[in-house]
């Protein structure tokens, strides 16, 4: 009886555990991908905000003084700043940009490794006491 329900479940139930594992990576990939991507807007933004901020604060101190060297430097240093904005911009798009292109790759690689897991990979058949047990972990690891 232990065996028809062995087989049974390697012939019947696996190929819908497999389906739930390779579902179940893809969705798993997916959220770290995207918790990447907001990860890096916020911090790459907060970055940029802060050098736009300084570039306000810089022209705001060329306005407010009568010294033209001084006026001068206070816009050349508001010119760096924006040019540091700028550069978290095109950051933040260059490393977008490479994550959809990893992503893609990424989740095909997730899709396929999935794929090829198979019932003896998670499962192992006592043929003494004609029972299917797990695999242990440290096997799974090798």
């Amino acid at each position: 009886m232990k065996k028809k329900a062995i087989t049974w479940f390697i012939k019947m139930a696996w190929p819908v555990v497999k389906f739930v594992i390779i579902n179940f990576g893809k969705e798993i990939t997916a959220f770290v991908i995207e918790a990447i991507k907001v990860k890096v807007k916020s911090k790459n933004n907060a970055k940029m905000e802060e050098a736009l901020k300084n570039a306000r604060n810089a022209e705001i101190s060329a306005e407010l003084t009568e010294d033209q060297d001084q006026k001068l430097r206070f816009y050349e240093l508001a010119k760096g700043y924006k040019e540091e904005a700028e550069y978290h911009k095109r950051f933040l798009s260059d490393i977008l940009d490479a994550l959809e292109e990893s992503s893609k790759e990424i989740m095909e690689t997730v899709q396929q490794k999935s794929s090829e897991v198979n019932a003896d990979d998670v499962f192992v058949l006592d043929n003494k006491k004609g029972e299917l047990k797990p695999v242990e972990n440290h096997k799974l690891l090798e």
